[in-house]
């Protein structure tokens, strides 16, 4: 398993670099081998071939001399002509005698036991007597030369049919190594490649969903296919690539959504949720409810302390508001110091509940030279009204909202107003009138 990882990890390149080269070192390896054996084998033929022919020589020869001896012989007499050419040829076998001796312990030929005799023995072996056993053993011998001169050449002749038969092998072997890896790389590479530039097609850079997903299949199809460490590599860049514009495109939506000061949801985010909630709230029959904040005298606060006073007023506001609402809601900075909470499948009872909670917390904080205040401390007043029962739509639910609100200011401030409080005193209005 190990091992199969690891050679997963190699590359096509890598993998053709590295059986190209071990498949030159045996290549150079076993013609290195072959030459040697070739030449040590040569070497042996063309002794053996030699002594095999000197043997043949020494036969003639000592035939000639048998002949010239059998005719002195006929004559009953030696004549001095005679001897001396009897003389020179038993010299002349002496010298080939010596010499195939030599030529025979080289060429690794052992030589018969009656020629296996020292220099002073020589004429003992040419005699009469011996000269025919002498003839007989060098048949042997020249037989045995023959059959060994043979057998060397045969073994020349297949040294170089192996090697032909090994380089036949590796060229074979280098055949199906470089087509199975040709299949390989097409099987972990190409074909993955197409897919991945399939998958980089349908890729919609404007939309965030199609990001992700491209980088969710590409994870999948890595961890369930094989790839080359190539297209790996590949993959995961692009993944992490994908990754990064997915992070990247977070950031920019809660820098879109979201207000620089506050941190919390901006007007155009807090509009469009509102419009989807009414919308869904008349679908499914829910009601969906409304807190328009706002502080109360803020631009004294701010003309007595000054801007950046005043903006940290705002922030630590904000953070009071997010920690209060619940995670559904949406706290949103309406403008300046207005804020403003939708309370999503909420009644007036509830959101008013909320609104309250948050007055009083607000009101109990402690913020830096609260005291110049008209009341001594920095307060805020708040409006409630709820869809379907206070507006017919979400523009008028922000209307009525905010028609709370100033109700709120114009009955003394750090107050909670609900629309619904309105139309009760103006029905109890008309019913005393």
């Amino acid at each position: 398993m190990i091992a199969w990882q690891t050679i997963k990890k190699i590359s096509p390149l890598q993998a053709i670099v590295f059986t190209g080269t071990i498949s030159i070192c045996i290549v150079i390896a076993g013609t290195a081998g072959f030459f040697v054996t070739q030449h040590t084998l040569l070497e042996k033929v063309e002794k053996k071939q030699a002594c095999y022919l000197d043997l043949v020589d020494f036969r003639g020869k000592l035939i000639e001399f048998g002949l010239l001896r059998n005719q002195a012989e006929r004559l009953n007499g030696t004549t001095e002509e005679q001897a001396t050419q009897e003389s020179e040829h038993f010299e002349v076998l002496l010298l080939m005698y010596e010499k195939l001796l030599s030529e025979m312990h080289d060429a690794g030929l052992q030589p018969v036991a009656s020629m296996l005799l020292t220099r002073e023995s020589w004429p003992k072996l040419l005699a009469a007597s011996n000269l025919e056993l002498l003839r007989l053993d060098l048949e042997k011998s020249i037989e045995k030369a023959k059959i060994e001169s043979q057998d060397a050449s045969v073994k020349l002749v297949v040294i170089n049919e192996f090697f032909l038969l090994f380089i036949l092998a590796v060229l074979l072997t280098v055949s199906i190594t470089a087509g199975w890896m040709l299949h390989n790389n097409y099987r972990q590479t190409l074909i993955p490649l197409s897919q991945l530039a399939g998958q980089l097609k349908l890729l919609n850079r404007n939309i965030p969903e199609s990001i992700r997903d491209t980088a969710e299949e590409m994870k999948k199809e890595l961890t369930d296919a094989e790839y080359s460490s190539d297209i790996t590599q590949v993959t995961r860049s692009i993944m992490s690539f994908c990754g990064d514009i997915d992070a990247k495109n977070k950031k920019l939506d809660e820098l879109h959504i979201r207000d620089e000061k506050t941190n919390l949801y901006n007007y155009r985010h807090f509009k469009e949720h509102l419009i989807v909630e009414v919308e869904r709230s008349k679908r499914q029959n829910e009601k969906v409810s409304l807190a328009m904040i706002d502080i109360d005298y803020f631009k004294r606060y701010n003309d007595a302390n000054g801007h950046l006073a005043g903006d940290r007023a705002l922030k630590a506001l904000a953070d009071i508001i997010s920690t209060q609402c619940r995670a559904y809601d949406v706290p949103s900075r309406f403008g300046g110091e207005e804020f403003a909470i939708l309370f999503p499948k909420t009644d007036t009872e509830t959101a008013s509940e909320i609104a309250e909670r948050l007055r009083k917390i607000i009101s109990r904080e402690s913020f830096r030279q609260q005291q110049q205040q008209p009341a001594g401390e920095l307060t805020v007043s708040i409006g409630v009204a709820t869809f379907p029962a206070d507006a017919a739509d979400w523009h008028n639910l922000i209307n009525n909202a905010d028609r709370a609100l100033y109700k709120a200011k114009s009955n003394g401030r750090n107050k909670v107003v609900t629309f619904l409080s309105m139309n009760s005193q103006k029905s109890g209005k008309r019913d005393e009138a």
